[in-house]
């Protein structure tokens, strides 16, 4: 049995709508449009709800065309439609949507936890489903948080962020030494090549019990260091070698954190996804400590990483070929939790 669904992503800044064709064995991406703004969000210092609302608005018609007329124009199964967690304006324009898309049509509707397609995303990326038992690092902009996964519909929360995420982190502190927003990857460029260990900053967490994560004290370190020394937020080597030990900062403390889950659980198949996972310098500590402790190491790529709707609607495809469809008046949820 073979099914084709239409997948909407609108959690936070960036719109997307994909189509997937799936069966047992696995799923490919048959189209895809994506867009964003960052130029107007950088403008503002960061994400606007108002003004994500009106591109999700402006955007998604004409982005579903795209992502239809690139698939052949298949006749889908299955709608889906990212209801959590996020910013719960923007969720619910892409919810909505999805909705209307779904009735219209006389397919089934399907609300998707956007954590739950991070999940997704290493193993789908390669056209497989998801296995178990792994445990999965989902690492962005908005989460940063460990997950065991036991079975399609069994996942515990290991450990998640008390401040922070990952990726603000990166942003933020790229904020700090003049690289714009959003600036991790314009930190990480920054980094390449440069001296590490030129500079002091906390590695948060590391060594504890649990698996928790924390970035605060790390951002506050940085930025007594920037009030000593402003010339770090200026062009130059001595910004470059601050920047890779923020990147080493990141890296050591997600390694850690991730080190203590694998040992917690005896998993021996470790996932990375997420916006952050696009960041080199972070995915080889990943797959170093991985190696070095004889654990499968399974990461996302190219697009896949970042926010996408091609792993709304793998979870969708998921769901149809499993026969599992929501109830038309589900809600957004901004807070849902990928546990259950």
């Amino acid at each position: 049995m073979s099914v084709r669904t239409l997948g909407i992503e609108t959690s936070c800044d960036e719109t997307a709508v994909a189509v997937i064709e799936a069966d047992e064995q696995g799923c490919r991406l048959l189209g895809e449009a994506l867009a964003t703004r960052p130029e107007e969000h950088a403008a503002l210092g960061g994400i606007v709800p108002e003004l994500t609302v009106r591109q999700h608005l402006e955007l998604l018609p004409r982005l579903t065309a795209e992502a239809k007329n690139k698939s052949g124009n298949v006749k889908v199964d299955g709608v889906g439609a990212t209801a959590g967690p996020g910013l719960a304006p923007a969720l619910l324009v892409g919810l909505s949507y999805g909705k209307a898309l779904a009735w219209a049509q006389k397919k089934s509707f399907h609300a998707i936890n956007h954590l739950e397609g991070h999940l997704f995303t290493p193993f789908v990326a390669k056209g497989g489903w998801p296995k178990y038992p792994h445990v999965a690092l989902i690492v962005s902009g908005g989460h940063t948080l460990l997950v065991e996964a036991t079975g399609p519909r069994a996942r515990r929360i290991l450990g998640t962020t008390r401040d922070d995420a990952a990726g603000e982190a990166f942003d933020k502190l790229a904020r700090m030494v003049g690289l714009g927003y959003p600036g991790g990857a314009a930190l990480e460029m920054e980094a390449q090549g440069a001296d590490q260990g030129c500079f002091s900053l906390p590695r948060p967490m590391k060594g504890t019990p649990g698996c928790d994560f924390s970035f605060s004290g790390l951002k506050n370190a940085a930025r007594l260091l920037l009030e000593k020394d402003p010339a770090l937020a200026s062009p130059g080597r001595a910004r470059e070698s601050f920047c890779a030990e923020v990147q080493a900062a990141i890296s050591d403390s997600l390694v850690d954190r991730s080190a203590q889950a694998l040992k917690e659980t005896g998993i021996k198949t470790f996932t990375v996804s997420g916006g952050v996972s696009a960041n080199q310098g972070v995915l080889q500590a990943l797959q170093k400590m991985a190696e070095e402790r004889g654990i499968e190491f399974i990461s996302t790529m190219g697009g896949w990483n970042t926010d996408n709707a091609s792993m709304i609607a793998a979870v969708t495809a998921r769901r149809v070929l499993d026969g599992q469809a929501s109830d038309w008046d589900v809600d957004a949820d901004p807070r849902w939790s990928v546990a259950v």
